[in-house]
């Protein structure tokens, strides 16, 4: 106890003076005068055009050395579905699943390859993302953002290696995230300049925006439902705001219903959401088994398979092991009698219950774990080994050694993008920055991170968080947006 003192009071006052020195540089970013004609022009009034070519013109040659593309296992489940290798199902969006197998079954027709359908389908999520992150820096030369904090968003854009690593993989977190670019630029336009006296075009985009975010990914829905209540009670235009977040859901399920249909796609698992309570479940039985009453273990046994097979299998880094005990044909009553069983152990020993949660979810804060990842898989539907034999080894080479480059590892890790959200966050509060509301669809992704399977090589759960922070450092303080909160001259 006495040394967890020590190091927790070492650690506060460092970590303190190293924030601080942070927010100092970034404040000094803010306001910075510096800005050769060059960059200027650049990052000026054709930005747009300009970051979205360089983007593609740097993504490029990792998508041809990846030819025909790096393989995700999700997303070579949904091919399955798709070249009728397996049974539909909703525990991939159904949206993406039918894009990308019409997008690659389109180009194996017209050029007799499914590679280069696969390849076709690379490029096309290339160019959603590289528009979507060109949108950021655009907006913030349109809000009169500093060069300089235009120049450093552009620079993470460019040096982190996890944007080259996902465009070059077939996956739908990609398709997902500029969706959700999108989403977060609208908003920032509403927040920005206010939503009075707006057209129907522009909450039809919001709409639009939210329904691909729902749809592109089966948690995505509730980023867009929860936004929505904060955004009906911060705001006047209720009824509005109202609509704009009842429409997406009802069409978001009505889609996916009738998609589900069209296809007798089976139901995803209902237990995905319940990875926290299972795994505490587990860690119990572990500790304290032979405390459950018989009774007890048949009520979990109704829901787990088996209370001794659930200690056996418990992991407590991923949740997938015992989730893979779950059985699907338990019903509410079954449920709601595990859940009772679950309520009784946390109230008999809770430090239990803490332990297993902190150990599940700490990897989302923590700076020292290493979530990058360059997927490995084969298959028989696409040709392997990228564009010559070994350029998949090759490429799975360096972005693993740029795991272990200490400036190329921050700029990917999970850890410290959520406490740069953490950080922005208190500035938000403290300064009662407007666009502040912009970081609520952050932590409602960092929730679901938290109800994940696993941390674990898993960083694609928290892209939300990591690829709009670069973008609301800039907007956040930087531009001629006056803060309606605080009234702040324009900077």
């Amino acid at each position: 106890m006495a040394g967890f003192l020590l190091a927790f009071a070492g650690y506060s006052i460092l970590f303190r003076y190293l924030i601080a020195l942070f927010l100092g540089l970034y404040q000094k970013a803010v306001y910075a005068r510096w800005c050769p004609a060059r960059i200027d022009s650049f990052l000026g009034e054709k930005c747009f055009r300009n970051v979205f070519l360089l983007l593609l013109a740097l993504w490029m040659p990792v998508m041809i050395l990846s030819y025909p593309g790096n393989l995700c296992y999700d997303f070579m489940r949904q091919m399955g579905q798709v070249f009728g290798l397996s049974d539909y199902s909703t525990h991939h969006p159904l949206l993406h699943t039918f894009l990308a197998g019409g997008i690659i079954r389109f180009g194996g027709l017209v050029t007799g390859s499914l590679d280069i359908g696969l390849f076709l389908y690379i490029l096309l999520q290339a160019v959603a993302l590289a528009a979507a992150l060109a949108g950021t820096v655009s907006r913030l030369a349109r809000r009169g953002v500093s060069c300089l904090l235009r120049v450093l968003v552009v620079c993470v854009y460019v040096l982190a290696p996890m944007y080259s690593n996902m465009v070059s993989t077939a996956i739908k977190d990609v398709p997902f995230m500029a969706a959700v670019i999108w989403y977060i630029l609208l908003l920032e336009d509403m927040v920005a300049e206010g939503f009075e006296g707006r057209k129907p075009m522009d909450w039809g985009k919001l709409v639009l925006a939210q329904v691909l975010v729902g749809l592109l990914r089966n948690n995505g829905i509730y980023v867009v439902v929860l936004t929505g209540i904060f955004l009906i009670g911060r705001y006047r235009k209720k009824v509005l705001l109202l609509c704009t977040m009842v429409m997406p859901l009802v069409i978001c399920l009505a889609a996916n219903a009738a998609m589900a249909f069209g296809v007798s796609a089976e139901k995803g698992s209902s237990g995905e959401m319940l990875s926290i309570p299972f795994q505490q479940t587990a860690r119990y039985i572990q500790s304290y088994g032979d405390e459950l009453t018989v009774e007890e273990r048949e009520i979990i046994a109704e829901v787990l398979t088996d209370a001794d097979l659930v200690a056996e299998k418990y992991d407590p880094d991923i949740s997938d092991p015992v989730k893979a005990l779950y059985l699907e044909d338990a019903g509410a009553s079954e449920l709601a009698a595990y859940f009772k069983v679950w309520a009784a152990g946390f109230f008999r020993h809770p430090a239990v219950y803490c332990e297993a949660f902190f150990a599940h979810v700490y990897g989302w804060f923590d700076p020292g774990v290493s979530n990058a990842i360059r997927y490995k898989m084969q298959t028989d539907l696409f040709s392997q080994g990228g564009v010559f034999p070994g350029a998949d080894k090759m490429l799975q080479f360096v972005y693993r050694v740029a795991e272990h480059i200490p400036f190329l590892a921050v700029l990917q890790n999970v850890g410290i993008y959520v406490w740069l959200l953490f950080i922005l966050g208190e500035v938000a509060i403290r300064e009662k920055r407007e666009r502040g509301v912009l970081l609520v669809p952050l932590f409602i992704s960092l929730l679901i991170c938290m109800a994940a399977p696993c941390y674990y090589l898993h960083p694609r759960y928290a892209f939300p968080i990591m690829f709009t922070i670069p973008f609301l450092y800039g907007i956040m303080k930087g531009g001629v947006c006056v803060e309606k909160n605080t009234g702040d001259e324009q900077s």
